[in-house]
């Protein structure tokens, strides 16, 4: 239903000598009680005058937060209209305001200039209006507002283009990463920036250790070309993104998918638009190496100068004292029970039975006494050695026991040599002291 906003203006204070007819008409009238947003809102002024105009009226813009407005061409149109048998002359003037968001939008009181002639002095008479206030209401369909962006149109197209080279990238190589937006019933302006200006992230870099320095790319997006039609009432439009990424370093990196979803309104239905990204490589640039500076080679020959002063004095002062003491605890260590119970295990080792007893015998003068179980195993070798029937299998069970007796003879504690030791007895003749064996050798008498 047609809604009639303002009707006729009278200024009967400003023109005393005219009659009632004489004054200027002004009518503003709306086609529409709501608006779906993104769609037109027909608001339209009309001015008459009883003679005319000399110069066009100047018409407010209605340009507020919250809308776009548009004037079409042919927008605005000279009028005439028989008012009392007289005819009136004026213009009209047609705004397709387009709301971009949902709720009540006020259009504040504005203003209208206008001039047009006395006829009975021939003078101009020069008139401002205030058109008052009006609020358009705009509303989404139930099945679009979950969307964000909000876009309502009947239809929305995307072109994506790229420009990269085939195969692994340089540094300093671009890669273009261009869409081509096309609207039909909607603005433009309604889709926002899809392109990230942001530079996409190497893959073996996590979001939250990324730094500007680990970022493969730099990003050069261009200013974005919107374009706008009305043609037979209906708003259509295009925008053009590019982006030109420049690779700073080497690595793999993934340009994201980009997802757009719009509300038709003519099958009163969401679509979506994909748009694939995908993937480039940036081969690793050679590692440039730069001969340091004088400071740098300065630095280092002090530093190489100090580290030699600093061995020279550890050479003469601090190894001589050590050395004596490792020297020292070198020959503490041979008169152990230790040592030659390690050389025992050494002869024992290479078959050597000679070394093995002599060995022991120095170790049991030096506090250590043969075990029970070693000098059984001793016996058991010396007796089948010495016997009318040589052991065949000597290296298979005789030296192993004496070697497994070795380990578990192990002296526990360094018993160092003791002054004055023992005599040696006679060979193979084993006593008990201490609760242990000892073997010794003497030749017979």
């Amino acid at each position: 239903m047609r809604r009639l906003l303002t009707l006729v203006f009278l200024f009967a204070s400003l023109l005393g000598s005219f009659g009632w007819a004489q004054d200027p008409r002004i009518t503003v009238t709306a086609d529409q009680e709501e608006v779906v947003v993104g769609q037109p809102y027909l608001l339209r002024i009309e001015v008459l005058v009883p003679t005319f105009m000399p110069s066009a009226p100047v018409f407010p813009t209605f340009e507020m937060p919250g809308l776009i407005v548009r004037l079409p061409e042919k927008s605005t149109l000279p009028v005439s209209e028989k008012i009392d048998g007289d005819t009136w002359s004026g213009v009209t003037r047609t705004y397709r305001i387009y709301p971009t968001r949902a709720g009540e939008i006020e259009i504040s009181a504005q203003t209208l200039s206008l001039v047009y002639k006395n006829t009975d002095t021939n003078e101009d008479v020069s008139l401002t209006v205030d058109v008052p206030a009006t609020t358009i209401r705009a509303t989404v369909p139930q099945g679009a507002r979950a969307l964000d962006p909000l876009i309502i149109a009947q239809e929305v197209t995307i072109d994506q283009s790229w420009q990269v080279a085939e195969g692994a990238l340089a540094v300093g190589d671009a890669v273009v990463r261009a869409l081509d937006i096309s609207v039909d019933g909607a603005s433009a302006l309604f889709v926002p920036p899809l392109l990230d200006t942001a530079p996409p992230r190497s893959d073996s870099v996590q979001p939250e250790d990324a730094d500007a320095e680990a970022l493969p790319f730099l990003a050069y997006p261009e200013d974005a070309k919107v374009t706008e039609k009305i043609e037979r009432g209906v708003m259509s439009g295009t925008r053009h993104e590019q982006v030109s990424y420049i690779a700073q370093a080497g690595g793999g990196v993934v340009f994201p998918d980009i997802t757009l979803r719009w509300y038709n309104i003519e099958t009163n239905g969401i679509e979506e638009i994909v748009l694939k990204g995908r993937s480039v490589e940036v081969a690793m640039p050679p590692v440039e190496r730069t001969p340091p500076d004088p400071a740098t080679i300065l630095r280092w020959v002090i530093i190489a100068g100090l580290l030699a002063v600093l061995a020279w004095g550890a050479r003469r002062i601090l190894w001589p004292p050590l050395a004596k003491k490792y020297q020292n605890l070198q020959m503490r260590y041979a008169a152990t029970a230790n040592a030659v119970h390690r050389n025992a295990a050494k002869q024992a080792k290479a078959r050597n039975l000679n070394g093995v007893l002599t060995a022991l015998d120095e170790r049991t003068r030096r506090g250590y006494p043969v075990a029970p179980d070693l000098a059984q195993a001793i016996r058991a070798l010396t007796q089948k050695t010495y016997s009318d029937d040589p052991a065949s299998d000597e290296d298979t069970t005789y030296w192993p026991a004496i070697q497994s007796a070795l380990r578990a003879d192990q002296p526990r504690v360094f018993v160092r040599h003791a002054k004055g030791g023992q005599d040696a007895l006679p060979a193979l003749n084993p006593f008990t002291q201490a609760g242990r064996q000892t073997i010794s050798f003497k030749e017979q008498q």
